[in-house]
Parts: C-alpha cells; structure tokens; sequence
C-alpha cells in the first residue's frame, strides 16, 4: 500500500512537511453557573443560556436543523417490498416520490454482501436518469465500487479484454438499457456475471424495447439451466397505453411480479401527497393566418432547386451503382440534408405559431437563422459536424428571405399570443407565493420559445426565476437542426431547479421519469400527456403538500377523467392482496374468544394479556434503541395459508423487532393461525414480549431494564461522614508493655553522601521499610533520611536508653517543655545524650566555638554560628541586632548567628526567601550565648523527628491496610498503597491522582468486558447502564465506608505546627482509642479505590488489579482478560474466507482477522439489520472498543518518561479520544482500490489506485445516514487543510475547528467498533495499538508530548484566564431567524460586558466552543499589550 495514503497518522506528517467521546447538546433553555475558572475535566465553565430569536418557539428551536436532522429510517412500505423482492422476482409499482429507489437500495446491499463475486447492473431509459441514479447509488453503497456507463466511451470497446479490465474490482454499473444490450449481444457481460438486474422505469420494456431483448437473452440462460440474475423492477406506472393487458405483459417480459404494498398501504399513501387535478379549455389558435416569416420560409421551401443541392451533385459525382441508386431515391422523394433543415424550420415555426403565437413563430425563425448564419460568418462550433459545402449553400439561401425582426415583446397585443399562453400566464400569475412549477410541452423548440417568452413576461419575472431541460443526447455525434435553439446547458437548469436558485422549469418528457424533483407543487401540462403512463408520470412530479397538475387542452376535453378511471383499475389490478385484507378485517369475530392465556408473573402479581402486548412491545422497543438513523418500532408481516375449508385464508404474523437485540430476538411469530390480521399481530406481539422476558430484557414487573439496572446507585451527595483516620500509635503503646521482642533499623540523616547523624530506631512490632525521603531544612539545604534495608530483631533488655525526649529537648524544649518519658519510638545512639543535659552547658570562648556547635540565647533558642566580631556590627552588617543587649553592652565581642527555624514540618520545601543583601541574618554579644555540649547533628536529628514519626505513621497505616482489607491483593509495594490512599489535601510527596486516572481506565475496561460476558444479549444501552452502576461513584464511595477502607485514607495536610512528642502514656487510655468520626469528599472516597486498582496494576498487572476489584465490587464477576477475549469470542459465527472488498481494508489496518465476521459486525451499522438479516451491528463492539482506545491512550501516557502530572494526562487523553477528532481521523485514514479505465484513443486499460477513505466500508442501510455522510464529508473537503495544518502545526489543539465539523457520532463508532474488534479476534492490545498508529492518533499524542500543545478546551482557557482578576463568563446561544434562514448564534459576557458574538453554529456546543476560543484569543491579546505596556513603562 502507498505510504500517502497509508493511515491518518502519515497523512499528517506529509501535511506537515509540505507546508514547512463527544456529542452535541439539544438547544434547551438551560441555566448553569460555575466559578470564574474551571476544571480540567470538565470543558465548560461560566453560565449559558439558550434562546429563541423573534417570530420562533422553543419547539422550534428543539427540532432545528442545525443541530439535529431529523432522523427517519426506511419506511415500512419500503422494506416490505424489500423483502418480497427476496422472495422473487418483482415489480416494484408504487407511485412517483414514494421512494422506489430506496426499495432498490436495500436490495443492492443485501445483494453485495450475499453474492461477493458477480455485478449488480441498474438499468435507466435516459443518460440524465443514469447520471442521477448512479449518484444516489454511489452515495449510499459506500466503500463498493460503482461505475458508471453513460453510452459513447463504449462505442470503441470492441473486444473482452477491455470489459473484463474496465469492470475489474467493480460491483455495481448503472447504465441505460441499450448498453447492457450491446454487451450481453456480444457476450462482453454475460448473464452469468450479474447476480441483479434493475429496471428502471420498468414499463418500458414491451415490444422491441432494449430491456425486452435483454430478458430473451436471460429466458434463454434459464431455459437452459444456467444461473440467472434475479430482476428488480421499478415502475409508478406498470401500464403504458390504455389498456390494462400492458401489465401481464411487462410481468411476463421482466419474468417478474407486479407488487405493490399492502400491508403498509395506509403509510404509503400518507408518504406520497398526491396532487389536485385540473382543466383548461382554451380555444383552438390554429386559425390564425401566417406571419410574413412563416410565408417567406415556405415560400423559400418551395423554391428550392434540387439539382443545385451539394449533397444531389456530391452524388452525381460518383459513378458507382450504389451511388447512383441514392441519388435517384433523393430525387425520387426530393430530400435532401438541405431540404429537410428547410422543412423542419418551416414546420416547427407553424407549430409555434399554432401553440404560441405570431410573436413566437417571429422570434424562432429570426433566432433559428441568425444563430445559423452567426455560426458560417464566425467559424462557430454549433453545426460543426455539418459539411462546409452544406453549410454554406444554406446559410447563402437564408440571405435570400425576408426574415424580420420580431417586435419588442413589451409592444405585442392579444393577436401576437396564444389563448394558451395566454391561459398559461394567467396560471402562473395567480399561483401562490413558493410556487416551484414545471411545465411540460411536446416539442424541443417550444421549450426554448416557450422559456424566452416567459423570461421577458413583466409578470412572471417579478415572480420566477425561469429554466428549460430537454432530453440528453451525445451532441459530439449528432448533428444539430437549424431550428435547435436550445441552450446546450444539459442539466445545469435542472440541478439550479432542485437547489431552488429557480422556481420554473420548462420542459420536454424527459423530466416525466425518475428524475428526482423533489420540491415542486406545480405541474402545468402545455401539451395533454400521450398516454396514462405519461400521465401518472407528470403527476408524480408535483407531491409536496397542497400541490397541483394543471391540464391545457384546446376545446373540451375529458380524457384525464378516462386516464383516472383506468389508473383506479390498473392499481385494482395489482393491489388485489390489499382488497382481500380489508375484506377480512370485517372477519375479525371468526376468531372468537382470543383464548391465549396471559402472561403472569407470581412473584410480582404483574400480568400481560395479548390485547396489552402491542402497546407493551412498542414502549419496549423505544427504550432499548434510542441511537440515530436506526428505526424504532416493531412491525409486522402477516402470512395467508389458503387451506381453510371455508375458503377464507388464515393468518399468522411474524413482528420484526429492532436491530439492537440478539438476532434469535429479532423475528418472533404467531402461535396460531387468525382470521383477523389484526389478532395475528396480537398474538406475535404477545409471544414476542413473551420472549423477551425469558431472555431478561424486561423485569418481573414487565418493564424495561433500565431503571432495575440503575436501582440502588444512590445519589451521591458532596460529602460523607466516615471513619476517622487509623492511628498506629495506641498499639504500639499496647505492645511496649507486652512485648519483650523489639524490631530496629538504624537511621541515617544525609547531605548526598555525607552522614549527618546516626540514630537507632526501635519498635515493639514490624517496622515498615520506609523508602528514602527528603526532608528540607531550608532554602539551601535539603537532607535525605535513609532506613537501613535490613531490620534486626532484638529484645527489650538490650536496647540502651532512651533518647528521643533528649533529642526533641535539643531542638524543641524552647518552645515547649519535654517531658523525660517514654517515646513512642525509642531511639538510640552510640553516644549518651542525656534529657537535658546538653542545652546551653557550656560558656562561649572564642577558641572553642565553631560551627558544629549550636549557640542558644539566654531563651535556650538554638542558633548557628558564623563569624566572631570583636564589637558590636553596625546595622549596615547585621540585619537583627538584640537591641536590649545592645544598651547593655557598647563594648565586648558579638556573634554573627543564623536564626535555628521555627518549621517542625521539614516534609515538603520551603517558600523562597528573598535575596540576602550581603548582611549577617543577626548578632548577639558573646556574654548573652551558651554552648551546647554535644554537636549540632543531634539538634538537626531531633528537629526531623516529627516528620520521620509521620512517615512512619503513613507506612504503619499503609501496611495495616495491605494486612487486613487488601490482604488478598498481596501488595509487595508499599509506597505505591501510600500513594493510593493520600488525597491532594493530604500534602504527601505523592497523591493518589495519577494512580486514580491509570486505575480509573483498568475499572472501566474490566467492567465493560464482565457486563458483556454476563449479558450477551443484551443492547448496548442496557450495557452502558450495568457499566455505569458498577463504575459510578456512588457505587465506589459504598465499597470504601463498607469495606472500611475510609479509616486509611490521608486527608489532613501535616504542618507540625501543633505536634507534640508521643508519649506512650498518653495512647494507653480510652480516650485515645475511643471511636471517632470525620467528614470527607465522596470524589475521594471514590477515587482512593481507583488509585488502589492502579496501584494493583502497577504492582501485579491485571491479576493483581482483578484481585482488587474482587475486594471492593465482590458482587460483580470480573474476567482476566485472556479468558474475557475467549468469552466473548465463543459462540460466535465463524468466517474464514474474507470478503474481496474487505482486503484493501485489511491492508489498511494492519491486521488480517481470522475471524472475518468479527470485521463485518465492526462496520456494521445498527440500520444495517432488517429481518432478513442475522447480522450484529457494531455497537457492543463500539461499547468494548471505547475502554480499549482509552486504555491505550492512557497506557501511553503513564509510560512517558518525563513523568506527566494527572491534569496534563486528564487534559491529554481528552483531546486523543474526542468523537470529533476520531471522525475526522476517519475521514482522512483510505485504503487503496484499484480502479480501471479505458483510454478512448488507444483503448489501452489505464490502472489506478483510489483512495477509499475507510468510514465508506460501513455497512447501513438508512438514507438519513447517506445524507449525514455526505453533508459531513463536504464540510471535510472545506475545513481539512485547516484542521491538519492545526494538528500538524498549532501549538493549540483544533477544539473549535473539529466541533465546526460536526461529524455525525457514528464515524468514531466505527473506530472504536474496530478496535474492539481487533482486540476479540487477536487477543492482543499489541495489535489495537497498531490500529490507533496507524489511523494517526499515537503519533497525534506524541506530537502534543514533543512540542507541548495547549490541548485544554477552550471554555477551560477563557475561564481560567478571565478568572485571574476575579471576572466571570457567561454563554447566551439562541436561534435567530432572518429572512426565513435559521442560524445559531453564541454571545461571550466578560463581567456583564459583551465580549463577542459568534454566529454559524452547527449545535449549541460548537458555537460556544469557537465563541470561547476567540474570546480567549482576544483576553489573551489584551493581557499581552497590558504587560508590554507595564514593562515599557518600568523601562522609562
């Protein structure tokens, strides 16, 4: 595979150098309000508000397009001929907008993912219906390739190679019916190639028409016994002439049936709005004389001298037999090129003249031979493929007529126009407002004359904006008519038609047949319609509401009277299943006493009866399937059995319930056999909610499992009242009068390498193995303590005595007194120090101080010493000079001392101090100083002791925890169980919320895999709630208070600033081991468990973690993973062989599936499943992926190895695994397809690779989905180059470009549907990871990490940047509507002052987000120039 096209991830690195979960909220009147700065997690802050602009309604901005389309699956009446269409063959004969097309849709899916290896050929009467259907066709098939074949460039194809070549890799062609003749007629295609044939506008094929020659080839191949494709045809109208024999006959050519709904009827005939139906009678213009144009061209006919005609002397002049045979012929009938142009002028100006007017047979011959004789002077193109000698010969004839100028049209009176136009302007005239109107007439030239006239009407320009469509030819072949005065605009009027940038259409028949017009109420019929056909055919262009078919005939006329009585027969005709079930719904009490025992549950009292179950299953399905473009409701097919004695066929009924349950769910059927449709549908209602509850989709209570999956998850408020914190301490004292056995370490006091001091440490049980840990002495010194690895027992007689009361006395007993009593960690020293007998002992002499000796104040404050002064500083030298010794003392020597600190907690660094001006920090007189006798160091010990007591506290907390609660976890890293329980109150060296996040993504993906291997029938919305129970902090907090895990949790920050030595005396009474309470954040409570699992996770891997779970959520049955892979994989339908489209997909991804139905169901959208169907859409696959890609994500955040804070991942993670960039990276990753054309010069096959971005492989079968895909891919091609260079370049993550977007939710489904996917079938996160590089992410991530992208939101940013000065936001989005267009617009309040006005808005969410982001730039501009202000200003 090509590198550029490789994945998402190469295409942003190629954008780079060449340059060098998610969805939108409804529009609802909300009101929020947070603090000026927000949370990470949360990308929003300030409050909103929503309106409504002037003349709309909150309805009308609940329901507005920007926000939401409306979602609409295929209708009933559509998919019961879809399945009857799979049943035989068939003729789709519903009327004009009904939507026959999407009945051809579903069964061209259901045919490419049934028959893999043969083409699907749809056949049109005309190139313009080609060219719309193959649109139609291309944009709903998806990732299949689709060809189109439209008639000249196959002229030349004269040999198989370059067929097999051109339909290479090619699975559906569109062509007109005359090309799939000429193939099969020289076996370029033959039948057994096609697995499907579709007719379109299916009546034509009668007589000598190319699809009845196309069905003898087909009846010969099934004479025979060979394989035959099936037939679809598709037909508003199954009659053509006026007869109803026109039926059995295009049955018998399309060896099809003609069908028409009947079960859905009552929906059909709601869905096509017919139109009303009226008459004109005009008077007959034929009688008006010829205008002198009209004269002088006959007159000029009549003249002509045959035997100066080029084309009589071109004969003359060759001798041959067959030359002089033509020559007599022409002379025989007098007809030549020349004369019949000549003729055709003449008889299509008296045409006009007879339909239009004078004026208009004027106009057509002046602009027929101006055209003409412009053409000869100017050396045009238009009659190019004229002979030179032809051209000129006529155009010196034309010179010769009088031809005149028509008068201005503003001058003509009733004589110079038709009764008809006349009528016909009147029409339009009085037509309401937003009239769209197509008006069909008979000739070409009446098309252009008739477009011009109504284009220069006062009147009708005021009003309409005009436009003209005639048949499509292959102009490169035919020659032009001198009278063809047609714009050569092809369809462009057409397509401006359907975009309403024209509301008038002039038009031949062409328009009549498929062409899609949806929005047109008027159809005005210049020419009565040839036959019914043509007549239903117009008809069906007008089915918007309240529309109209106007009829203009000359003289009275009833024909349209006869044409609807024959309509009414041919529908009886072919609706005959729809007569004979209205006549058994009068049969309904044949059946009687229902007789079906309801459906009772003891255990609840609840009961169901048949008549309930209809009403029961339809609120069932509802709540299962809340997702998009998906349809909804159950519905039923009945099934007739004629073999009742009476005559009268029986009934059963099967209900097709929605694709969201298990496939054995899906289709339940009747227990009997009814009479009466409608009990049929009962009884299949009944057995189907009977069904249902056996499967446990609904509770004993009968209803729906949401709220029973939900029940018990309490609300949870802001804060607990738990357990208070666990002390060791009471214990300990316990154990110093019970145990003889003592555990010591020896402690270290470091600076790098260098021992400090050197202390015992005993105590009467375990001793934790504290790790080492910094202690901060002041801003220039930070120390280390170390414990010793190995702990020695020894027993209680052998320990020395006791010097932790001396040690705290030494640094402490200045401030407050210390008693001589037992500690309650004994230390020693190889040293004695005894209480009190060092502190100031001895004089200052200028020979023995130095600065291992603390110096005290006559207060006993220690002191450090730095320099002898032989007199009292100047206050130019000293900071701080004792001032009351200062007027005791002028004369004597001084010190220059460093003030001992007052901090008792050395735990964590201290504030920087200000710069030192070079002076001594204080001075004292000597006279006023004492000694220590021992040496600083043990000062410096006895001032940690109050952090080494609580660090050995946490541990002893930690270990207690790891002994009792987490015992089965078998945690052999302590520091990781510390970091697991301190909250960020707490102030420890390490808190929790690193773990929390690492351990929050092992919860959800270990959740998620346990509720889908307990549940595996059920919807992804009842697996997303059992998830959510399990994972809700409700549910954690519960599992902490109730496992008792609240007592070990560190909240409370230690400052020492009230410590006080622990006496063991004074934990030995009740007092201090009576129970006690404290209240706490119930985020911390939850989280604390998700640190825990992370914890686990680090120290063990998932076994550990599982263990973990077990502890906490024992009720839940979790799974190794290894086992849940194997779990969810059982059971499943295996296929090995891979689907031929599917390879370049496998390509792309880099992992070949041994299971391939794995990858059908990832790409498998919820529309896909109808009744036929068995397969599963991708939405568990998207539940399990979802965790998966989170996992990863998180997993290569964790790993970094410049370690990233929890806000920085949280913020990160966000960004990686939004819907919006997910469907963005799914729109740029394509796979590669191999395309063949045929060049028209050689006709050599030229080969290339096509990109085939990856969300078309997606399998659906809504036309809303179409719609959605092809909306979001044109703002793609707009926006993409601005999105990537962001991606590739920005030092700001794209929130608000990619939420601008606005991609439909189901492109990242398919992402995360594919990793799941790859994950079940590999058993590998190795190869999910593989997928998330290649589709670009991973390298995305590395980029932000690398050159540190701000990927906050930009709500976080202006919130946070506002709320430096205390300001406050606020959002105000509303819809206005100004001249009849709907926008979304957002309002940005900076302190009440309007900052900025955003408008554009696709959702409510997207337009706040690019409304916060230029907000944000424009705070951020001012601040900027603020500081560049200032710092200008302190530079002057």
């Amino acid at each position: 595979m090509h590198s550029h096209i490789q994945g998402a991830g190469t295409r942003l690195t190629e954008h780079g150098s060449s340059s060098g979960k998610r969805d939108s909220s409804s529009l609802e009147l909300t009101s929020t309000s947070e603090g000026p700065q927000a949370q990470a997690p949360q990308p929003d802050d300030g409050t909103h508000t929503i309106s409504v602009g002037v003349g709309a309604s909150i309805e009308d901005a609940t329901i507005d397009p920007i926000e939401e389309r409306t979602v609409i699956h295929a209708r009933a009446y559509q998919i019961e001929m879809f399945e009857k269409s799979l049943k035989q063959n068939i003729i789709v004969a519903m009327d004009t907008g009904s939507g026959k097309t999407q009945v051809a849709v579903l069964r061209i899916q259901a045919e490419l993912d049934k028959c893999q290896d043969k083409i699907i050929w749809f056949l049109t009467p005309t190139v313009v219906l080609c060219e719309q259907q193959f649109h139609v066709l291309k944009s709903q098939i998806g990732a299949a390739q689709v060809k189109m074949l439209s008639g000249s460039e196959v002229d030349t194809w004269s040999d198989t190679r370059i067929w097999n070549d051109y339909l290479k890799n090619v699975r559906v062609v569109v062509s007109t019916y005359q090309i799939l003749l000429d193939a099969v007629t020289h076996a370029f295609v033959r039948m057994s190639q096609l697995c499907l044939i579709v007719f379109d506008e299916a009546h034509h094929c009668t007589g000598n028409h190319p699809g009845s020659k196309i069905m003898e080839r087909y009846r010969i191949h099934k004479s025979n016994g060979m394989p035959c494709p099936a037939v679809l045809g598709l037909t508003a109208s199954p009659i053509v002439r006026s007869t109803l024999d026109g039926i059995e006959r295009i049955e018998q050519t399309l060896d099809a049936v003609c069908k028409a709904p009947t079960i859905h009827r009552e929906e059909l005939l709601s869905a096509v709005k017919k139109p009303i139906l009226s008459s004109i009678s005009v008077l007959n213009s034929g009688d008006r004389p010829h205008v002198p144009n009209i004269k002088n061209v006959a007159k000029a006919v009549r003249a002509l001298d045959i035997y100066q005609d080029p084309y009589i002397l071109r004969l003359a002049r060759n001798r041959t037999a067959h030359g002089s045979h033509i020559l007599h012929n022409a002379l025989d009938k007098r007809e030549t090129p020349i004369i019949k142009q000549m003729e055709s002028l003449y008889r299509k100006s008296t045409e006009l003249h007879r339909e239009l007017g004078p004026w208009a047979s004027e106009y057509f011959i002046h602009e027929a031979t101006s055209r003409f004789l412009r053409s000869v002077d100017q050396d045009l193109t238009w009659f190019e493929t004229w002979e030179t000698t032809e051209k000129q010969y006529l155009a010196n004839i034309l010179r010769q007529i009088d031809i005149r100028s028509p008068r201005p049209f503003k001058d003509t009176n009733t004589f110079d126009l038709s009764d008809k136009f006349t009528a016909l302007v009147r029409e339009l005239q009085s037509a309401p407002d937003g009239t769209r109107c197509i008006i069909f007439v008979l000739e070409t030239a009446t098309v252009a004359v008739l477009a011009h006239m109504l284009s220069i009407t006062p009147s009708i320009i005021s009003r309409f904006q005009v436009g003209s469509m005639i048949g499509t030819s292959h102009f490169a072949i035919r020659k032009r008519d001198l009278g063809d005065i047609n714009p050569a605009k092809n369809t462009l009027d057409l397509e401006d038609f359907r975009a309403g940038k024209l509301n008038l259409l002039v038009a031949t028949s062409v328009v009549e047949e498929g062409i899609d017009v949806p929005a047109c109420n008027l159809v005005i019929c210049f020419n009565p319609p040839q036959n019914v056909k043509s007549f239903i055919q117009r008809r069906g262009r007008a089915r918007m509401e309240d529309s109209k078919i106007i009829l203009i005939s000359e003289g009275p006329s009833d024909q349209y009277d006869t044409w609807l009585a024959l309509e009414d027969m041919m529908k009886k005709h072919y609706e005959n299943d729809m007569r004979v079930a209205s006549e058994l719904a009068e049969l309904e009490e044949l059946d009687g006493n229902l007789h079906i025992p309801p459906l009772r549950i003891p255990s609840t009292g609840a009961q169901l009866d048949i008549d309930q179950a209809k009403s029961h299953l339809e609120h069932f399905c509802q709540q299962i399937t809340l997702g998009q473009y998906v349809y909804h409701r159950p519905y039923y097919i009945p099934e007739r059995i004629y073999d009742s004695p009476n005559g009268i066929p029986k009934i059963s009924a099967v209900v097709h319930l929605p694709p969201s349950l298990p496939p054995a769910l899906r289709k339940v059927k009747s227990q009997r056999l009814w009479y009466s449709e409608r009990n049929a549908f009962k009884d299949a209602a009944f057995q189907a909610f009977k069904a249902i509850h056996k499967a446990g989709l609904v509770n004993n209570n009968l209803m729906p499992l949401i709220d029973d999956i939900l029940e018990g998850v309490e609300t949870r408020s802001s804060i607990w009242e738990v357990n208070a914190l666990w002390k060791p301490w009471p214990e300990i004292a316990r154990l110093w009068g019970k145990n003889e056995e003592r555990t010591q370490r020896e402690l270290f006091l470091k600076d790098g390498e260098r021992v400090i001091a050197k202390f015992e440490a005993s105590l009467p049980c375990h001793f934790p193995r504290l790790p080492p840990f910094k202690v901060y002495w002041d801003t220039d010194n930070t120390w280390t303590v170390e414990l010793s690895e190995h702990a020695n027992a020894v027993t209680a007689c052998t320990l020395k005595q006791d010097q932790s009361a001396a040690l705290i006395d030494l640094a402490y007993g200045h401030r407050w007194p210390v008693e001589n009593s037992a500690h309650i960690v004994h230390l020693q020293s190889a040293e004695e120090i005894g209480f009190r007998q060092h502190v100031g002992q001895r004089a200052v002499e200028k020979d023995v101080i130095n600065s291992e000796l603390v110096v005290r104040n006559p207060q006993g404050r220690p002191h450090l010493f730095i320099k002898w002064l032989p007199s009292k500083p100047s206050p130019e030298l000293v900071k701080d000079i004792d001032e009351v010794a200062s007027d005791e003392l002028e004369d004597g020597p001084w010190l220059a001392l460093r003030k001992w600190p007052r901090r008792q907690d050395l735990l964590h660094p201290v504030a920087e101090s200000t710069k030192s001006d070079g002076r001594y920090p204080c001075a004292r007189p000597v006279s006023h100083c004492t000694l220590d006798t021992v040496d600083r160091s043990k000062v410096y010990f006895g001032s940690i002791i109050p952090s080494i007591v609580h660090m050995l506290e946490i541990y002893l907390t930690a270990e207690e925890l790891c002994r009792t609660v987490l015992k089965p976890v078998g945690f052999s890293n302590i520091p990781l169980v510390v970091t697991a329980i301190s909250s960020r109150a707490a102030g420890e060296m390490t808190n929790y919320e690193r773990q929390e996040f690492l351990g929050d993504s092992i919860l959800k993906l270990l959740a998620t895999v346990s509720v889908m291997i307990q549940r595996p029938n059920y919807p992804e919305g009842y697996l997303s709630a059992m998830k959510d129970r399990i994972v809700s902090n409700s549910r954690l907090c519960r599992a902490t208070v109730d496992k008792g895990l609240d007592k070990f949790i560190l909240t409370k920050s230690f400052t020492g600033a009230r410590w006080r030595p622990f006496y063991v005396k004074n934990f030995l009474s009740a007092e201090a081991t009576a129970p006690s309470k404290r209240e706490m954040s119930t985020k911390t409570l939850a989280d604390v468990v998700e640190s825990l699992i992370g914890a686990a996770f680090i120290d063990g891997g998932i076994p550990k973690a599982l263990t973990c779970l077990r502890v906490f959520l024992p009720e839940v049955k979790w799974y190794d993973l290894t086992d849940a892979r194997t779990r969810l994989s059982s059971g499943r339908d295996i296929v090995t062989q891979s689907h031929p489209g599917h390879k370049p997909l496998e390509e792309l991804i880099g992992y070949s599936f041994k299971n391939k139905a794995l990858l059908i169901e990832s790409l498998t959208h919820a529309s896909w499943s109808l009744s036929t169907s068995a397969d599963v859409c991708m939405e568990r696959l998207e539940f399990l992926g979802d965790p998966i890609l989170d996992n990863i994500i998180v997993s290569a955040l964790w790993t970094q190895e410049l370690e990233l804070t929890h806000d920085q991942m949280h913020l990160i993670r966000a960004a990686c695994v939004n819907a919006d960039l997910l469907g963005f990276l799914a729109m740029e990753w394509c796979a590669t397809q191999e395309v063949t054309e045929i060049s028209p010069q050689t006709l050599a096959t030229i080969v290339t690779q096509k990109p085939i971005p990856f969300w078309k492989y997606m399998r659906y079968r809504s036309p809303e989905v179409t719609s959605a895909q092809r909306a979001a891919e044109e703002r793609h091609a707009a926006e993409r180059e601005a999105i990537l260079d962001a991606l590739t370049h920005s030092a700001e993550f794209p929130w608000a470009k990619l939420a601008h977007l606005a991609i439909p939710k189901f492109f990242s489904d398919m992402v995360e549907s594919l990793i799941g996917a790859v994950w079940i079938d590999s058993d590998s996160m190795e190869a999910c990871k593989e997928v998330v590089e290649r589709i670009g992410i991973l390298p995305l991530l590395r980029r932000i990490l690398s050159e540190n992208v701000d990927v906050r939101h930009p709500k976080n940013k202006l919130g946070e940047l506002a709320g430096r000065d205390g300001s406050t936001v606020k959002y105000e989005t509303e819809v206005r509507i100004e001249n009849e267009v709907r926008d979304l617009f957002c309002k940005v309040y900076i302190s009440q002052q309007l900052l900025v006005e955003v408008s554009g808005g696709v959702n409510p969410e997207e337009v706040a987000t690019r409304a916060a982001d230029e907000s944000y730039h424009i705070l951020l501009s001012r601040a900027n120039d603020l500081d560049h202000e200032m710092t200008s200003g302190m530079v002057l």
